[in-house]
């Protein structure tokens, strides 16, 4: 793999892979939700500006980015934003010229914003049904008040529904490209000479990368009550390393052990042994600033009291749950993920984008499973410890 840093600094990745026809792009942006001005701006800008180009017909556009590719994808984190798109070789010139011309003229006409302005709507209203995505929104928002983390990526029917094709347009020609950026791309690599001339003629801006350093000091408990809620959950949060902290590999690896598989902690303990959970899991978002560990089970109302006690028990006896059974069951289950996640072109790109633009460097892709295999059960169960003493944040979602 090779990094070439242009003049404008924007870095290209090229992960030269040889056999099936296909090239994968991933384009890392260094500006992330974190930035929004209004809550979902820049999920709304990208969505709408990379549909189409405004120098072409609908038809037109559609035709040649078929005829050689996939559409653009656009995605927005927290710490970054991110365009995916699959070209084949013969074609990969041309799509990146088709890609630049997006960037340069985005399609910002009233009609394509409406749709993607009610698309996205109807998106944040369908969350309100999924106990999930509410607890997480809801504990998000708590354990992050005031902080450029607290709002979700996606934004909230009020931002989104307030937010002009004026105010779309301005953020989203403000947005791209913060020098920094990642152009990832894996593949049968040709006519780099005239790829990287296209690149480098993209006009860059300073960038600038938000870390919020908040902690947690106090446990806090919020109850949200929905209307017809079926099951009671319950999400409680601990804090947790920034992605370039010391312990964050090691979270990795509790996380895994916590809450990943059917092997996990969580499943075991308050699925198969008690019967408590309908789904149970833990996650730990890779962020720029302070992360959080999130432990979450749904359950039936009538058991909700119980469960709440076995998981905080859980979480309080956690190093009691560090055994070198388990601790070699995370591995094996994170290193089996790692290796089917990285058999695609496209998420071989992605990785390496992913940890160039979140400050790690490319390479690091290559160390991970290395430094998870070193990590020992004693380490681990000092990281445990130290959760087990931490205060926390709790959210449950119940019915009214």
């Amino acid at each position: 793999m090779e990094l070439i840093k242009l003049r404008n600094g924007i870095k290209v990745l090229l992960n030269p892979v040889d056999g099936f026809e296909i090239v994968a792009c991933n384009v890392f942006i260094p500006r992330g939700s974190s930035f929004d001005r209004k809550p979902g701006i820049t999920t709304l800008s990208f969505k709408t500006a990379f549909k189409r180009s405004s120098l072409r017909s609908p038809l037109e556009f559609s035709k040649l980015q078929e005829r050689f590719g996939t559409p653009f994808v656009p995605e927005v984190s927290v710490d970054y934003s991110l365009v995916r798109f699959q070209v084949v070789p013969e074609g990969v010139v041309e799509f990146f010229r088709l890609f630049k011309e997006v960037v340069e003229n985005p399609d910002f006409s009233a009609e394509s914003f409406k749709v993607e302005k009610e698309s996205l709507l109807a998106a944040i209203r369908s969350k309100i049904e999924n106990s999930f995505s509410l607890a997480y929104e809801k504990i998000v928002k708590m354990t992050y008040c005031g902080t450029s983390y607290e709002n979700m990526p996606y934004g909230s029917e009020e931002s989104v529904s307030s937010t002009s094709l004026e105010e779309a347009e301005s953020w989203f020609r403000g947005s791209i490209f913060p020098e920094g950026t990642v152009f990832s791309i894996c593949g049968k690599l040709h006519s780099l000479e005239e790829i990287l001339p296209l690149l480098e003629g993209l006009e860059t801006f300073p960038g600038d990368l938000k870390r919020p350093t908040t902690g947690i000091r106090e446990t806090k408990k919020e109850v949200v009550k929905r209307k017809g809620s079926a099951q009671s959950f319950l999400m409680v949060a601990v804090e947790a390393p920034a992605v370039n902290e010391g312990g964050y590999v090691e979270f990795r690896l509790l996380n895994t052990l916590i809450g990943e598989g059917i092997g996990s902690v969580l499943f075991q303990e308050l699925r198969e042994k008690r019967g408590f959970a309908y789904s149970t899991g833990s996650i730990y978002p890779t962020r720029l600033g302070k992360s959080r560990l999130f432990l979450y089970i749904g359950t039936s109302p009538e058991k909700e009291k119980d469960v709440e006690k076995a998981l905080l028990e859980l979480l309080r006896n956690l190093p009691d749950f560090v055994t070198p059974e388990s601790v070699s069951r995370a591995k094996r289950y994170l290193r089996g993920g790692f290796e089917l996640d990285h058999e695609t072109r496209s998420k071989k790109s992605w990785y390496a984008g992913f940890w160039e633009v979140m400050g790690k460097g490319y390479s690091y892709d290559s160390s991970f499973i290395e430094m998870i295999e070193g990590i020992s059960v004693e380490r681990l169960r000092e990281i445990a410890e130290d959760v087990a003493l931490r205060p926390f944040h709790e959210v449950v979602v119940k019915d009214e």
